[in-house]
């Protein structure tokens, strides 16, 4: 009778060789979701410097999964293509770029069968030990080493490593003192190197979902897992590559400021954008084996997602992805736009409104998933019907007590809706110019600050600075009112009258309250 096999997750250790014996045999291999090799030289020269100082260099997780793979045959680990061993193989779920390193710097291209891609052999991983100033370094192109240079393919190989100091050191070097003092060291180093022991922890049959939670609940202070990878792993047909369509819309936001968006957020468009809200898919995995999975994210999700960051940049001017009060609205305006591929200007003035009501309604921070359910129900009927009745909770809280923050921090939801009003409010006054003004390097400059006065001041002082020096001959009419507004600022954020600065502060109050009593909210 055959019985399920039971996921155990196994912490241990394993020195570098036999990590590097396990990778030559193709025991331990690479799945199809994991990134590209992205060090440089530099992280490689850290990696075997803390080898040597004895530092840890963090945990190998090696998952075994529960189901058998129709993965590629081969991967790449440093420049070396690993032939696989069999259906047992782990995979490198955090450390690849480790693990690349040590293989491709230890291991002997000229004496290995495997395939080498000697181009990337000879820029990345052609490193040598420098006995005599004890550092790890790559050599200038086509350079020969000195007699005090160890190529790092013989600190593993005990024969290797003699053989190189008798026909290198021993026979360019005459001074024996010299010679012994340069041995002394390397062999110093190809005893750490040897004795060397490194953290892992295999996740033995675990399904994709559960191989992502555990990496990130143990490894919860270090790189996540994006989910979009390990979908990856399961959708990879050899045409349709999930990781490499996420890197592409990454890029194509960038237009936006929104390629930091995290990949977490895309999958979960994704997902949402076959019926249901993605915390209502049961299983990740049903999905990625959808035959239809591919197409309808290439022609669906994806063109749904850019025109949904068009929409927060240009008509709602959430100007940088800093400024988005919460991730999770991308996931319903995303739906708005897949069903609507070209709204009236009275749905696009709705969703409008619902933006900014469920961001001052902190509707998803008090919403609970069962909310959060019901007004993705709800949001949808209306795409569907042009009817729309709000979420109970969301109902509520159009009922707030108003209050104006005293610093602006855009971890705070509160703080992102005050800036983005404020931008909005600019934007009304002078759409001419605000693109220019109101960019990203302000929205930068404003992260993380925390002046003693609003820092929504600064926002319109820079704006209004830069907009009175060019008005004159763009918006003449308006040089009267411009000027006058710029007084009022600077005496707000460069003085210490605190009537100015409380003058300015209730004005622009008042501004918000009336906003949001026109989108429907009830002011306590």
């Amino acid at each position: 009778m055959n019985m399920e096999k039971k996921l155990s997750i196994e912490p241990g250790s394993k020195n570098i060789s036999s990590l590097i014996e396990s990778i030559r045999q193709g025991n331990i291999q690479v799945p199809p979701f994991q990134r590209d090799f992205v060090w440089d030289r530099k992280n490689i020269i850290r990696l075997f410097d803390s080898i040597q100082k004895g530092y840890p260099i963090g945990t190998l997780f090696l998952w075994r999964p529960a189901f058998q793979s129709d993965w590629d045959g081969k991967s790449r680990l440093g420049s070396y293509t690993i032939p696989k061993a069999s259906s047992q193989n782990f995979y490198v779920l955090d450390g690849y770029q480790r693990l690349s390193t040590l293989f491709g710097c230890l291991v002997n291209h000229e004496q290995t069968k495997l395939e080498c891609d000697k181009t990337m052999w000879e820029h990345l991983f052609n490193l040598y030990y420098d006995a005599k100033d004890d550092t790890f370094t790559f050599l200038p192109s086509k350079s020969k080493p000195k007699y005090w240079h160890f190529p790092m393919t013989v600190f593993l190989v005990a024969s290797d490593f003699r053989k190189y100091s008798r026909e290198h050191l021993e026979k360019e070097c005459q001074n024996e003192q010299e010679i012994t003092e340069l041995l002394n060291k390397a062999d110093k180093v190809s005893s750490i190197l040897l004795d060397y022991r490194i953290g892992t922890i295999e996740i033995n049959n675990a399904n994709i979902n559960q191989a992502a939670d555990i990496f990130s609940r143990i490894n919860s202070e270090g790189t996540k897992v994006s989910i979009d990878w390990m979908v990856h792993a399961l959708s990879y047909d050899g045409k349709f590559n999930l990781s490499q369509v996420t890197d592409d819309l990454l890029d194509s936001l960038q237009d936006y400021h929104f390629e930091t968006l995290s990949r977490d957020a895309i999958f979960r468009c994704f997902q949402s954008s076959f019926g249901k809200i993605y915390f209502d898919q049961d299983k990740i995995e049903s999905l990625a084996v959808d035959p239809k999975f591919g197409d309808i994210i290439k022609d669906k999700s994806v063109p749904a997602i850019r025109k949904a960051v068009k929409f927060l940049y240009e008509d709602l001017h959430v100007l940088d992805k800093t400024l988005l009060p919460y991730n999770i609205q991308i996931v319903f305006i995303m739906e708005f736009f897949r069903q609507l591929s070209n709204p009236t200007e009275e749905q696009l003035g709705w969703l409008k409104s619902w933006f900014w009501r469920t961001t001052y309604s902190n509707f998803f921070t008090n919403g609970s998933l069962s909310a959060q359910r019901q007004e993705y129900s709800s949001f949808k009927t209306y795409l569907k019907t042009g009817e729309y009745q709000p979420s109970d909770i969301l109902k509520q809280n159009l009922s707030l007590e108003y209050s104006f923050p005293e610093k602006i921090n855009l971890r705070s939801v509160r703080s992102c809706a005050l800036v983005l009003f404020v931008i909005n409010n600019l934007f009304k006054r002078c759409p001419e110019l605000m693109y220019d003004v109101i960019y990203r390097q302000t929205v930068v400059e404003v992260k993380g600050s925390n002046h003693k006065h609003t820092l929504f001041t600064n926002v319109e002082l820079k704006a209004y600075k830069e907009l009175s020096e060019r008005q004159l001959d763009v918006l003449p009419s308006r040089r009267e009112e411009y000027d006058k507004d710029l007084d009022i600022l600077k005496a707000s954020f460069f003085t210490d009258n605190l009537n100015q600065v409380e003058s300015r502060r209730e004005e622009m109050a008042n501004a918000e309250k009336t906003f949001l009593r026109e989108i429907g909210f009830e002011i306590k």
